[in-house]
């Protein structure tokens, strides 16, 4: 499955990136990853609401909630969302499939 996670480092995180600024972080999470069956094809640092995007494949979600389980359980990170990339056309065709099966309470 090919994933995009986002976070947000906590202050324990960000001290400890501070302590070692030049610590290669996509080294570090690649080489987690790649242990769970995966791999980390981008890794930036990010401007917004969240502080990290991590972009790769991993064979499945179950391997991806364990990774978070494991970054959130460190403390490193304040909040996490993993999102799963999806095909669209393939997610029309099946609602197509099911157009009209569906009727809202009340009608």
């Amino acid at each position: 499955m090919k994933f995009i996670a986002v976070g947000s480092y906590s202050a324990e995180g960000l001290a400890g990136f501070m302590k070692n600024p030049k610590d290669d972080r996509k080294t570090v999470v690649g080489g987690m990853v790649a242990k769970a069956g995966g791999r980390l094809d981008e890794l930036y640092l990010t401007r917004g609401s969240h502080d990290v995007v991590a972009i790769g494949e991993a064979p499945d979600f179950e391997t991806m909630a364990a990774i978070k389980i494991l970054i959130m359980a460190s403390g490193a990170f304040a909040h996490m969302d993993l999102l799963e990339v999806a095909d669209f056309n393939a997610i029309g065709a099946k609602a197509a499939q099911l157009a009209g099966s569906y009727k809202a309470p009340g009608q």
